[in-house]
């Protein structure tokens, strides 16, 4: 029997991008369709997953190569076995929305001429991915995008042909090239044509299609009636070999293909020129980061060492007499240093670690002094200068951390701070927008703050949602800016995809972050990652507060903080033990123990709990750790010691008790000096 429509993807790696993908399908307001999927030899279980998740509709079909045959020729193989009438060829990596495949189909029908149509395709902040419309890589359409001028000038016709900038985005127009990630055509046309030439490994195959199509006459249309979003790039993650190679390698033979022998050579001889500038950026712009931080903490030394000497010598003469061995052999010490401690690779932004090694810095360069007198010309320049690097090295990262949160710079991936974390909105109230919200509520380690859930409506039941219900959708723009909200996390369920794409257009000048969460997956999806907000799982793992260093520097910690604020605040704490204020409590400790402390009867939480402090001196307390229960309630078998505050403290729910012990097991695992520090300041700043 035909189909009217044969949706024909290829997957590598993407199993959870390519679930999302089919959800998003069988949403659609056209029934009769077809979805074969050709797997290239993922790694990753797509083909079992997949099964398991769709055996129950059988207008899914799964075949899985034992190679990696490329984008082209898998896509031959679910032609060849296809029986739509059009084939929608759709990256594993989109989501498209209800109406986009009938949209597609209607506008063929209604253009006998047009072969193939692309829609409107978004990245992932929303804003428009420019090469779902594009013309061939002449010389002169290519030039100005080699040489930058295509951003400077994108409304010019000469220097934004390459991606058609010059063209309203919202406007239906005959193109050269739409995006490979979305193509509709005819299939009696894609088989006359023999379909993709299979010499193009994963890029090039569309243009040369698109060139093709053109050639037999037909029309390549960009239809922006209908949108997609496109996580661009994705199997090119995990794939085994230079995908810059593989582009203008596949740049040279379109060029071969089509181009004649005059014009060819000069555009080969463009493009592999192409190539070794691309490499050499790229390879830059992989070690931007790196390069950047070292740049930064060698400025920091060498301006604190200058104003250090300054202020001592009226001439720089530890500078001149040492021929500028001070301080190069100072930034040499403390770059070094940083270098052992992994600062500017794995742990570029990580403040601890900055504030651990310019304290050994200080204490290589105090070494050096002492075994090289010539050079010890002052202490007050190595203790002044060593006290400006300690504040400005792990400074300029905390600085950098608090910009992220609030979006004015990209985040990065690495370990997500307690205390810097990005402002969000879950966006729908139902059973899956309530789930979603829940997950993230107990989760530390997602670098997210949420504030709250938005909707069309007022949800009935408002006293039932784990966290407060801010606003209705209507105002999603002034509720943004009035939160300062950075991400938007979506309930797949509450909305339709057109309505979450619309929304992510109206919104993108904004410059958030949109996520969404599969249907029944325990994933974040957004902007070229998956992050995991799944229940935490313990077994085999080790704890970090069980080792002994870190139990060490955590007991040093807390009498340290203790004793000082102890001694600070005596007169207050004698005055109010005089007037009789404090009343006597019996809590929970661990191994089923139980402790008493005072309580004072006043107003002020802070007050309040000095005296708790002693009970920290004594080894009953922790200053971070699990929550105090009194012995009124049950043992609750606490794990780790009990705290003045915690991680239950700074999020604004009651947990139960399931939860709260999941909780311990992530704090235990994870607990370092830095996550005491911020789990204090996050304490403080939100009372």
């Amino acid at each position: 029997m035909k189909k009217n429509v044969s949706l024909l993807i290829v997957s590598y790696n993407v199993r959870q991008y390519i679930a999302h993908a089919i959800d998003a399908i069988i949403k659609s307001d056209l029934d009769d369709f077809e979805i074969i999927v050709i797997d290239n030899n993922s790694f990753d279980n797509t083909v079992p997953y997949l099964k398991e998740r769709y055996s129950h509709l059988r207008q899914i079909k799964i075949f899985q190569n034992t190679e990696n045959v490329g984008f082209g020729s898998a896509v031959n193989q679910a032609a060849a076995i296809a029986k739509g009438k059009y084939y929608l060829i759709l990256n594993p990596d989109t989501i498209i929305q209800e109406e986009t495949i009938s949209t597609l189909k209607d506008y063929l029908e209604d253009n006998p001429n047009v072969g193939m149509v692309g829609p409107k395709i978004l990245n992932a902040d929303g804003t428009l991915q420019l090469a779902c419309k594009r013309s061939f890589p002449t010389l002169s359409v290519a030039l100005p995008k080699l040489l930058g001028l295509s951003r400077l000038f994108p409304n010019s016709k000469w220097a934004g042909k390459y991606n058609l900038t010059y063209l309203d985005e919202d406007q239906i127009s005959s193109v050269d090239a739409i995006s490979g990630s979305c193509m509709f055509i005819r299939s009696f046309l894609f088989h006359e044509l023999k379909g993709f030439d299979e010499r193009f490994f994963m890029f090039g195959e569309d243009l040369d299609l698109c060139s093709r199509i053109w050639k037999n006459n037909y029309e390549v249309h960009y239809v922006p009636n209908t949108q997609i979003i496109h996580y661009q790039g994705e199997s090119v993650k995990s794939a085994p070999f230079d995908s810059i190679n593989e582009f203008y390698n596949a740049m040279i033979l379109f060029v071969d293909k089509h181009f004649s022998f005059g014009s060819g050579w000069i555009m080969k001889f463009a493009i592999r020129c192409g190539i070794y500038i691309r490499k050499l950026l790229s390879m830059v712009g992989e070690k931007r980061s790196q390069i950047l931080s070292v740049t930064i903490d060698a400025i920091v030394i060498l301006s604190a060492f200058l104003i250090a000497i300054s202020m001592r010598f009226s001439h720089f003469e530890p500078i001149t007499m040492s021929n500028g061995l001070v301080p190069s052999i100072y930034i040499i010490f403390w770059i070094g240093v940083g270098f052992i401690f992994q600062l500017y690779n794995r742990y570029i932004l990580s403040y601890s670690r900055a504030i651990i090694s310019s304290v050994t810095g200080f204490f290589l360069a105090v070494a050096f002094t002492y075994f090289f007198k010539q050079y010890a010309f002052s202490r007050f320049v190595i203790i002044f200068g060593s006290a400006i690097i300690s504040i400005l090295i792990p400074g300029w990262r905390v600085f950098v951390h608090f910009l992220m949160a609030r979006g004015l710079l990209n985040h990065v991936k690495q370990k997500n701070p307690i205390l810097f974390t990005r402002k969000t909105f879950i966006v729908g109230a139902d059973d899956e927008g309530l789930r979603i919200a829940d997950s993230l509520l107990k989760r530390f380690d997602t670098g997210l703050e949420l504030i709250g859930i938005i909707d069309t409506k007022l949800p009935e039941e408002e006293n039932k949602l784990p966290i407060d219900f801010i606003g209705q959708l209507s105002d999603l723009r002034d509720l943004v800016v009035k939160y300062r909200i950075r991400e938007l996390i979506f309930s797949t369920s509450a909305f339709t995809n057109k309505e979450i794409l619309n929304l992510m257009n109206q919104t993108k000048d904004l410059r958030l972050t949109y996520r969404m969460i599969p249907r029944q997956q325990e994933i974040l999806l957004g902007k070229a990652s998956i992050e995991d907000i799944g229940d935490l799982s313990f077994l085999n793992i080790e704890y970090s507060l069980f080792y002994s260093l870190h139990r060490l520097t955590k007991r040093v910690f807390d009498l340290t903080i203790s004793l000082l604020t102890l001694i600070i605040f005596s007169p207050i704490i004698l005055l109010l033990l005089l007037l009789k204020k404090g009343r006597k409590k019996q809590y929970w400790g661990l191994e089923g123990n139980k402790f008493n402390v005072t309580i004072f009867n006043v107003r002020s939480r802070f007050i309040r709990e000095l005296p708790l402090l002693f009970a920290v001196l004594l080894g009953d307390l922790s200053l971070v750790g699990s929550t105090m229960f009194e012995i009124t309630e049950p043992n609750p078998n606490l794990i780790c010691q009990p705290g003045l505050t915690g991680l239950e403290r700074i999020r604004s729910i009651k947990f139960n008790p399931e939860d709260r012990l999941a909780l311990d097991h992530y704090y235990v695992q994870n607990q370092s000096f830095t996550m005491d520090l911020e789990i204090i300041m996050k304490t403080v700043f939100s009372n």
